[in-house]
């Protein structure tokens, strides 16, 4: 069977660019007993696959050069030689970056498993396929375990959310408005700053390419911050440490300010803040807190069937597409979850 998928064919040394993958037809083998060939319907793009592109890449193993790349994806089974997963039942995968692929049926865990592990996914309380990669996708986790496991949320308290038009940070903030909490959010255009405060419900937002970092705290923050979930970069982090209050803490979700310039964090001159005020900084692997995935999913389902949460997406059609998707969410050019669609899972 014919298939397509994208390879990388050279690794960055500066931004990622179109000439850095390849849209390449490849042959895929007869089924196997036990085995399921897939057909993605739907794959993500996300901050961190820039990462995956350098040789030396520490938290996931680097992409290969001249393979297909892997990342989330939802598909539908096809063709089946596994009675556990009959033809038409909907299937998750870390398999993205191509049309179709071939699963011997194993255990799926987020970032954990083999890229072909596959867990069945139910459309239950209005969910639709994408939700699984947008909605209730890896990102969505990282800024709802954040804010419900990984910290403390006190109404009456302010919470300072980064990237916060982006799926983690616009998770994030939601939540912590749902819980009463003050949110003073930041993002890089006046579009996502208005979208913020008139949507995401943001009592606080601000444009950091536009006003100073600690001129938007200062006005926003006069009590002191409280928590801190930190997405886009070291200097914002250093930002907020004048202006945590004592015992205050920070969760690091990610630093995609860092991603296109080499991934290091350079020295922070003001740590001392950490020390004399007491703060704890936390960086969490979402994977941790996957026991409270059904808690997850009803919730975020809940939220938004009852108004509550707006969760925003933006679409690519075509795996063609799929480069230029990751590019733009890179460049800080996408609004909401950048998702691309694959085809509706027929066969085609």
């Amino acid at each position: 069977m014919k298939t397509r998928q994208i390879h990388l064919v050279a690794r960055p040394e500066g931004p990622a660019a179109p000439a850095h993958f390849a849209l390449v037809e490849a042959t895929l083998p007869p089924l196997a007993e036990g085995q399921v060939l897939v057909r993605n319907q739907w794959m993500s793009v996300d901050p961190y696959m820039r990462r995956s592109m350098e040789a030396e890449a520490t938290d996931l193993e680097p992409w290969p050069l001249h393979a297909p790349l892997n990342g989330p994806s939802i598909g539908v089974v096809i063709q089946s030689r596994n009675p556990r997963f009959p033809e038409g039942c909907l299937v998750e995968s870390m398999s993205g970056w191509q049309e179709h692929f071939i699963s011997d049926g194993d255990e799926f865990v987020p970032y954990l498993s083999a890229d072909m592990a596959i867990a069945r996914r139910d459309l239950t309380g209005g969910a639709q396929p994408q939700d699984f990669l947008g909605l209730l996708g890896v990102a969505s986790q990282t800024g709802y375990f954040g804010m419900m496991c990984a910290a403390s949320l006190v109404a009456g308290q302010t919470a300072v959310i980064s990237s916060a038009a982006g799926t983690v940070g616009s998770v994030a903030c939601q939540i912590a408005r749902l819980h009463g909490m003050r949110v003073v959010a930041s993002a890089g255009t006046d579009d996502k700053v208005a979208w913020l405060r008139d949507v995401a419900g943001a009592d606080h937002a601000f444009n950091y390419k536009e006003v100073a970092f600690a001129d938007a705290f200062r006005e926003a923050c006069p009590d002191g911050i409280d928590l801190v979930l930190e997405s886009a970069s070291p200097e914002h982090l250093s930002a907020c440490l004048p202006f945590m209050k004592e015992k205050g803490t920070i969760l690091i979700a990610g630093f995609v300010g860092i991603y296109e310039r080499g991934g290091k964090v350079r020295n922070i001159d003001n740590f001392e803040y950490v020390l004399d005020r007491f703060l704890t900084i936390k960086s969490y692997p979402f994977m941790d807190y996957l026991g409270h995935y059904d808690q997850f999913v009803a919730d975020m389902v809940g939220w938004r069937n009852a108004g509550k949460l707006v969760f925003r997406e933006q679409h690519y059609a075509g795996l063609e597409q799929a480069p230029q998707a990751l590019i733009d969410l890179l460049a800080g050019r996408t609004s909401g979850k950048p998702l691309v669609f694959l085809g509706d899972g027929d066969g085609a």
